[in-house]
């Protein structure tokens, strides 16, 4: 047959070229290969990390055929997993539930079922270098095989005795060998090294008897004598028993059969956006050696051409070239791929997911699919340079002219009609939220940037004018060669637009932690709470407590808080004042939660239910009901001048300070009075003043005035410690025990919101810039062998030997400076439209969580910026200056 004749003709040209051009053909295999490697890397790793429902069902549950949580006298609904439960409809909530014992639960469970117990609960424990942490700990006898699989002793033995402790490697390193509570009550030893394959962090594991009878109420693992089914946890349910069956786990019931879905949230799935751009982009970065390979073999597939050889023959010559280059490249990817997860397995589990992975396993099909994607990334990064190379005019090519060179205005007419059609879909994927139109969209944006490149090229070439010779020369040669040189400013395109819109979105999703975050107090303070009312409090906390702060914080000014306490137990904090909204001031969504897209909108664009202010000013407040004068605002607000000045006079009139505006109502500020002993509540109201929320953090303050008017005394419970600079970790462990000694709890210290942007940004940064470098290179090299000649005819004339060091240098960044340019704009629009789209999918949810703020990675964009000048250094620096002496072809 002649087409597979034909065919077979090209791969065996395709297979002599690459054994001829070892350089080149290792360079597309690259490529090729780093992708590929990063995608069947990530398969692998996913295979392995994805738990099969029996896996899944062993980790939770080990040999036993579910795990009940008694929660409540009152029936409930729960979903599949047995992760979420609510009251069931029409139930209000009884009278307080005290645990069952293993008779009671025995007696809910099918004849011949056996129970074990399993206590957790949270200490305060003393660390290895003496600070106090709060931890779980869990009791459980390690030594019945019902608990295999999820937990598994590892060295040592299993605790058998109560002063006994198993711990995780992690655990070990923070607490040591001994595990003791800050008041020296309860010690345990390590006995043996226990892992929970679904949590590698740090786990605390007694044996039975080890916790204190007071450590809340167990849930109980049960192994019966028959598979527990939906049916049977909804039976559950109706007695307030919360269920997770290894039986549901592994067969799902119908979600028309649930009653409360798992929590699934809306928002838009990236995977196929960053998938989808990531083909895009493996293709424009294979795209200039392909080209390269079509300039260097213009002479030879002339040669075919005036042999006979058809326009199709030398397209399937240059295609040729990819498939067996893909496939190359495909071969040695999956193969690095498959080695680089087993191999990082380990540190994967420890470091990444804090898991272990279910096994070594990887998935044919999705390696096969690799195979094919490469291939086809390999066949559609030719085909550009192959029709280019089958266009070309013979007798130019035979000659080693170039010919004019100008970029057709077609070309440019379809680049910029694809770029705006581009924009036009994403714009209305984003409004669908539909993930295969943001994609199709942001790969038409970057395809008509694509063909909008070389008509770019050849209008800055137009600046030669004003430049010295070496850059003028550079400009003009880069836009006689732009069939190669457009690929590679495409390319470095390409390489920066992914980089940089993973940096929009890590850079939003930063920002948007920022906003969510609630400051509690002035950055850099340190409050520690008394804990009045608690077992520990004595009436020495308080000296204790301030002696502790002054030694551990030294200059520190420490401001005692204050509280409404009942006048029946001065003890007790229980009685307290609650500013509250009057009903025309509250949000119509607290009452009747919104229902429809429709109603969602309606009630975001309320101010009553705009950010914190949904709340009704229950927003978390480090202390509750918080009673003081100007220097407690002071200390817990940061506000000074004439801010503080007007707050301290309302104070003084009796009034509340307050930072919800919607709890002011004609000056006044309605508050409620909360006591344990009365079963009716009652109002009054007071002056109020508003502080800016924006500005200052901390919570409702109320004046002593307003506490005897609801009948309450006063009575201190913390300090408030000012310092000039957030203490360090250190310091802080030791006030933990130091604090712990006094009977108080442990220090709240503002540091602000901890967001984590460095390391990743640097390294998106980092890749973009060694993938631009790249990219210049290959254009540099390229220009450099199709400028020999010209270089000769410099000599010729008297040109000195440095000119083609500066010629490289001003090509290099030619390339690099366009691409990266073109690169940054692609990324930040295709940043910004996941991100709307992402903002979007979420607008049915109630309370309307913050949106991802459109924010541009600086850091990003500055060292990608800096990439041109590093890579023309580099040309500078790796070119040799001697100018060649060029053999004249024969034409």
């Amino acid at each position: 047959m002649p087409f597979l004749g034909s065919w077979r003709t090209a791969l065996r040209v395709a297979r002599r070229e690459m054994t001829r051009t070892k350089g080149r053909s290792a360079l597309v295999i690259a490529m090729i290969a780093v992708p590929v490697c990063g995608l069947g890397y990530t398969a692998a790793s996913y295979d392995m990390f994805t738990l099969t429902g029996q896996e899944k069902a062993t980790r939770i549950l080990g040999q036993a055929d579910a795990i009940v949580w008694p929660l409540m006298p009152d029936p409930i609904v729960q979903d599949a997993p047995g992760d979420n439960w609510r009251l069931a409809e029409n139930e209000e909530q009884s009278a307080p539930f005290s645990a069952l014992t293993e008779q009671q639960v025995l007696a809910l469970l099918p004849d011949g079922t056996r129970v074990v117990p399993i206590h957790q609960t949270s200490l305060d424990l003393l660390t290895a270098t003496g600070g106090l942490v709060d931890a779980e700990i869990s009791e459980l006898d390690l030594t019945d095989p019902i608990h295999r699989g999820a937990a598994e002793i590892v060295d040592g033995r299993a605790p058998a005795a109560p002063g006994e402790v198993a711990m995780s490697r992690a655990a070990r390193e923070r607490f040591g060998d001994t595990v003791r509570t800050p008041d020296g009550s309860r010690t345990w030893t390590r006995v043996g090294t226990v892992e929970v394959p679904a949590d590698l962090g740090e786990v605390l594991m007694v044996g039975p008897g080890g916790l204190p009878e007071s450590s809340g109420m167990p849930s109980w693992l049960a192994d019966t004598p028959d598979p527990v089914l939906w049916s049977d946890v909804r039976e559950l349910n109706r007695s307030g028993i919360m269920v997770t069956s290894r039986a549901v786990l592994l067969d799902p019931p119908d979600p028309v059969e649930v009653p409360l879905q798992s929590f699934d949230s809306a928002a838009l799935s990236l995977v196929p956006v960053v998938v989808g751009l990531a083909i895009l982009e493996i293709v424009l970065l294979a795209g200039p050696a392909f080209a390269v390979g079509a300039r260097r073999r213009q002479r030879s597939l002339a040669l075919v051409a005036a042999n006979g050889g058809t326009r199709s023959h030398l397209r399937r010559i240059v295609l040729a070239d990819g498939v067996l280059l893909g496939l190359a490249g495909a071969a040695i990817g999956l193969v690095f791929a498959v080695i680089l997860a087993v191999l990082a397995r380990p540190f994967a589990e420890e470091l990444l997911v804090g898991a272990r992975a279910g096994g070594y396993r990887f998935d044919p099909p999705t390696l096969a699919g690799i195979v094919v994607l490469a291939m086809v990334t390999g066949l559609l990064a030719a085909s550009v340079p192959a029709f280019t190379a089958a266009r070309a005019d013979v007798v130019t090519a035979l000659t080693g002219r170039r010919g004019v060179i100008r970029s057709r205005r077609r070309w440019v007419v379809t680049g910029l009609a694809l770029a705006a059609g581009g924009v036009a879909i994403t714009v209305t994927g984003v409004r669908r939220v539909d993930v295969r139109m943001i994609v199709a969209g942001l790969a038409v944006v970057q395809i008509g940037l694509v063909l909008c490149t070389p008509a770019l090229v050849g209008l800055v070439a137009k600046l030669g004018g004003l430049l010295p010779p070496a850059p003028r020369i550079a400009l003009r040669d880069t836009a006689r060669n732009r069939a190669s040189s457009a690929p590679a400013v495409a390319a470095v395109m390409a390489a920066v637009a992914g980089t940089v819109t993973i940096g929009v979105y890590l850079t939003s999703a930063d920002d948007k932690a920022r906003q969510d975050y609630q400051q509690l107090l002035p950055m850099g303070y340190v409050a520690a709470n008394y804990g009045l009312g608690s077992d520990s409090y004595t009436a020495r906390t308080p000296e204790l407590v301030r002696a502790a702060l002054g030694e551990a914080l030294p200059g520190a000014a420490l401001t005692e808080i204050s509280a409404t306490v009942c006048r029946y137990d001065r003890t007790s904090t229980g009685c307290q004042l609650v500013p509250v909204r009057t009903a025309a001031q509250t949000c119509p969504g607290e009452e009747n939660p919104p229902a429809t897209p429709a109603e969602v909108d309606a009630m975001a664009a309320d101010p009553r239910c705009a950010g914190s202010h949904i709340s009704q000013g229950l927003a978390y407040s480090l202390f509750l009901s918080m009673v003081g004068d100007r220097d407690t605002v002071a200390a817990l607000t940061g506000a000074s001048g004439s801010v503080l000045d007007e707050a301290a006079a309302v104070l003084d009139r009796g009034g509340v300070v307050v930072k919800d505006p919607y709890l002011i109502d004609d000056g006044m500020v309605t508050i409620a009075v909360s006591d344990p002993e009365q079963t009716t509540s009652r109002t009054f109201t007071a002056p109020g003043f508003l502080l800016d929320d924006a500005v200052y953090p901390g919570g409702p303050v109320m004046s002593r005035a307003a506490a005897e008017k609801a009948g309450f005394d006063v009575a201190a419970i913390g300090l408030v410690a000012a310092t000039t600079a957030p203490p360090s970790t250190g310091t802080i462990d030791g006030l933990n025990a130091a604090l712990s000694a006094a009977g108080s709890r442990s220090p709240v210290v503002e540091a602000g919101p901890t967001v984590e942007e460095g390391p990743m940004l640097y390294l998106l940064a980092a890749a973009s810039a060694l993938i631009t470098l790249g990219a210049a290179a290959v254009a540099t090299g390229l220009a450099a062998a199709d400028g020999r000649a010209d270089l000769s005819t410099l000599a010729a004339v008297g040109a000195s030997p440095g000119i083609r060091r500066l010629l490289s240098i001003s090509q290099s960044g030619v390339i690099a400076g366009l691409g990266s340019l073109l690169g940054i704009l692609a990324g930040v629009g295709s940043g910004f439209a996941v991100l709307t789209a992402t903002n979007l999918s979420r607008t049915t949810e109630w309370p309307a969580p913050t949106p991802y703020p459109l924010s541009v990675p600086w850091l990003n964009l500055l060292l990608i910026l800096m990439v041109p000048l590093v890579a023309m250094l580099g040309a500078g620096l790796l070119t040799r200056a001697r100018l060649p002496i060029e053999r004249r072809r024969p034409t």
